[in-house]
């Protein structure tokens, strides 16, 4: 069903556009878009900023009108980039397995790459950085051997975005590069124990060694925190639940990947739900104690408005130095550090139900600012924050 734009604002129905374009786009057999050739257009832009061209290529290539389309060369550019950088960034994986695999160690490959996986087509599924979890009381150890390989600083990446030090630019022996971003622990993930996680994963052959991915019901219940923690604001990131979703099967251990803290189970249940409503996943495997029958309509609305402009620019901030040095900065930097209603909700803890999002929205922002001020003011060393990669 095409979107209509009666009466309204080109701009206003951009969010459910994307998500039409974007609907079944990880299946084998993916529908053809549902949108008329000047929308697709306009559309064009977001799509590539968004990380999603690959897969709308793919499903629109059949269609004359739209393969027509101005904006059309550009994804059709962007499919091949894509592939050709997942081929690159495989070998950049075999490479970093070989060094893993010479020191005894099998990391957990997370999100990213792990998730592709789950794909039809998963070299058009791009990424940044490899996530990375040790064995269980190993991190030390592979800290250390990915710091003998260290090419270059991270501080910031080309985005503007801002780097912890267990972010790490190598280089390995093969000269191929990568970049890993070494994770202590899942907690932030509300994963509380690294060694379940990793007692669950599976291990996957590589031709430099073996890494090991998450179980699909830890991988599930992670990627969609990682999608609350952000505001939902990256699209490519609800088509991988949506892609994961439909991975599973019969045996999937619902139990395990809603957890047992009631609210947490209904974050997750919403997000897939969400997954259903905007992007068409099937829902058949969820159990009907987990369907939402009474879904939070600020939940799509928020994830929408975000999707008007899916880019990783705009999630950037500046030190907070350079606003305190120059006061003319502050305005723009306090509307860019406001924390959208899924990610203050998320960061407080609170439940999702219909009462208003403004007081987890202040008190985020709140202990978001005050935490920057601290550390301005600390010092250099302490103002590298934490701003997860797409």
């Amino acid at each position: 069903m095409i979107v209509s734009q009666k009466n309204s604002s080109p701009r206003l129905h951009d969010g459910a556009l994307l998500a039409t374009v974007l609907a079944g786009t990880w299946r084998e057999e993916p529908p053809p878009p549902a949108i008329a050739a000047e929308q697709l257009s306009r559309l064009a832009p977001l799509l590539i900023g968004s990380g999603t061209a690959g897969f709308v290529w793919r499903s629109m290539s059949r269609d004359a009108a739209l393969k027509a389309a101005e904006g059309a060369s550009e994804l059709r550019n962007a499919h091949h980039h894509f592939a050709i950088q997942a081929s690159v960034k495989g070998e950049s994986l075999d490479a970093l397995a070989t060094e893993f695999s010479a020191a005894g160690l099998e990391p957990m490959v997370f999100k990213g790459w792990a998730i592709a996986r789950y794909y039809t087509a998963p070299h058009l599924r791009p990424f940044g950085d490899f996530d990375l979890c040790a064995p269980p009381g190993r991190h030390a150890e592979a800290a250390a051997l990915l710091g003998k390989h260290i090419s270059g600083t991270l501080r910031h990446d080309n985005q503007g975005l801002v780097h912890l030090p267990n972010n790490f630019q190598v280089e390995m022996s093969s000269g191929l590069a990568a970049t890993v971003d070494l994770h202590a622990d899942l907690k932030k993930y509300r994963c509380p124990s690294l060694a379940a996680v990793y007692g669950r994963s599976i291990p996957v052959r590589l031709s430099g060694g073996t890494v090991r991915v998450p179980a699909l019901e830890d991988h599930l219940r992670l990627a969609i925190l990682h999608f609350l923690r952000h505001g939902g604001w990256r699209p490519l990131w609800l088509t991988d639940i949506a892609a994961m979703l439909e991975s599973a099967t019969g045996d999937f251990n619902w139990d395990l990947c809603l957890g047992e803290e009631p609210h947490v189970r209904r974050w997750i249940a919403c997000i897939l739900q969400l997954a259903g409503d905007l992007l068409g996943a099937r829902l058949e495997h969820v159990p009907t104690s987990s369907r939402i029958a009474d879904m939070p309509r600020w939940i799509a609305k928020t994830v929408l408005n975000e999707w008007r402009a899916p880019f990783a620019a705009r999630q950037a901030v500046r030190p907070l130095g350079d606003a305190i040095a120059d006061p003319r900065l502050f305005p723009g930097e306090l509307v860019q550090r406001w924390p959208n209603a899924i990610r203050a909700t998320a960061d407080r803890d609170g439940p999702f139900d219909a009462s208003t999002r403004l007081p987890y929205q202040l008190a985020s922002f709140t202990a978001s600012a005050w935490g920057r001020v601290a550390r301005t003011f600390a010092g250099p060393a302490a103002t590298l924050v934490e701003n997860d990669k797409v």
